[in-house]
């Protein structure tokens, strides 16, 4: 008797990309400014506190052995003297120290939560338009303020997280230095400390990347997941895991298709950038000049999750 289970549907993410693209253009051409203006601040808004730091810093300049004017303005040979005067600085101010970095950490927190929260309001601001086509700021501010909020909580703690690994490594270095600079690391001791910095180096180098993928996959699909299935953000999470399971080549190829995405469109932004004096670098003016980039970008995974059974009803175009 032949199995009436009808086949699963095939997963394209290259189908998903082009639907977005369609969409993009279905939505945003013609060009009308007031829509474009009003995406770019939403835009912008979604991506507050999402790093992605400018480089091209100051350079340090190096002649021969010799180190650039600062703690050690004498040559690498002061290191461990400048390590020593640290270390006992610190020793005489411990409690002062121990309270700023308290009250610095403190701070940092609240500033990160004042971020966050306002990335997590526009970016269901922002998913609902680009999923709508629609332009608006007040109504999705009010039928989402729920969702953001237990996306909000989730999005905070991975980036405490990513604050607490950072600090945890770096602490444990600079203690170990210190420690080599006072004498107390050396010879067998100072090889065994060396390697007991490699789980250290392997913690930085496994839970950075996964703390940055859980952040990706809080945006890309569980924001959108919440959309389509009105849970909190930890369900739907689970969600997002049973399509993992269920699809695991299809992230796989999306990944590696969001990061051709995120390179093509930093080279656009950059030249863009540039040959607009540096205005379209601007906050907001960015985000508005080169939206079609965003608003491609946000609906490139809804076309994927689609394709997985999970539409926002009533909003995606066909």
């Amino acid at each position: 008797m032949a199995s009436s289970s009808a086949p699963a549907p095939a997963i394209s993410v290259i189908d998903a990309a082009r639907d977005a693209i369609a969409h993009t253009r279905r939505h945003l051409f013609p060009f009308r400014f007031e829509k474009w203006l009003v995406l770019g601040f939403l835009a912008f808004l979604d991506q507050c506190g999402r790093g992605g730091g400018g480089g091209g810093g100051g350079q340090w300049r190096t002649h021969g052995s010799e180190w650039p004017r600062g703690p050690w303005p004498h040559g690498a040979e002061d290191v461990p003297a400048a390590l020593l005067r640290l270390s006992d600085w610190l020793s005489l101010h411990a409690a002062a120290v121990a309270l700023a970095v308290i009250g610095g950490l403190v701070v940092l927190a609240g500033l990160m939560a004042v971020v966050l929260w306002v990335n997590a309001r526009g970016s269901f601001m922002y998913l609902d338009n680009v999923a709508s086509g629609r332009a608006d700021v007040s109504r999705p501010w009010r039928e989402h303020a729920l969702s953001s909020s237990s996306y909000f909580g989730w999005r905070f703690g991975l980036s405490l997280a990513v604050v607490f690994v950072l600090l945890f490594a770096g602490g444990l270095v600079l203690a170990a230095a210190m420690a080599w600079a006072r004498g107390r690391i050396e010879g067998v001791t100072a090889v065994l400390a060396a390697f007991g910095l490699v789980p250290v180096v392997l913690l930085l180098a496994l839970a950075v990347p996964v703390l940055v993928l859980a952040g990706l996959a809080l945006r890309d699909f569980v924001a959108p997941l919440q959309l389509t299935t009105g849970l909190p953000c930890g369900q739907a999470a689970r969600v997002l895991e049973q399509l993992l399971t269920q699809h695991p080549g299809a992230f796989l190829l999306y990944l590696l298709v969001k990061l051709g995405v995120i390179v093509a469109s930093g080279v656009v932004v950059v030249v863009g950038g540039c040959l607009t004096c540096c205005l379209g670098f601007l906050p907001v003016v960015m985000q508005t000049v080169f939206q079609p980039l965003f608003f491609f970008e946000r609906a490139f995974p809804l076309f994927l999750l689609r394709q997985m059974g999970h539409d926002l009803p009533g909003r995606l175009g066909g």
